[in-house]
């Protein structure tokens, strides 16, 4: 399906600079997966798997707020937004359920 609004290469400048700061100044932060896409050019999306402690690492260097956890069927994650550098950018962290639930609680009550 085609529509009207086709962005631009140039509305993902935004999370594509940031992503490079990112690189610059927190190198040693665990690998992750990053994603721009056309539906949200100007977010930068970052996803960890299966390892929480990299979850949070990305969380604090962010400067991110504790996250809220989600399931749905089998998996489980948590999820937290925020702006860096006033580009938006949505964490995302999966893992297994108890230990999502787990992580949660303990952020809400810190």
């Amino acid at each position: 399906m085609k529509t009207d609004f086709t962005p631009q290469v140039r509305e993902q400048g935004g999370p594509i600079l940031l992503l490079a700061r990112l690189h610059q100044t927190l190198p040693d932060l665990p690998a992750a997966k990053f994603d721009l896409s056309h539906i949200y050019p100007d977010r930068l999306s970052i996803s960890v798997y299966d390892d929480l402690a990299a979850f949070e690492a990305w969380r604090t260097a962010l400067g991110f707020g504790a996250p809220t956890d989600k399931h749905h069927g089998g998996s489980s994650w948590l999820v937290v937004e925020g702006l860096v550098d006033d580009v938006p950018v949505r964490l995302t962290g999966f893992g297994a359920t108890a230990d999502v639930k787990a992580l949660a609680a303990a952020l809400v009550t810190a």
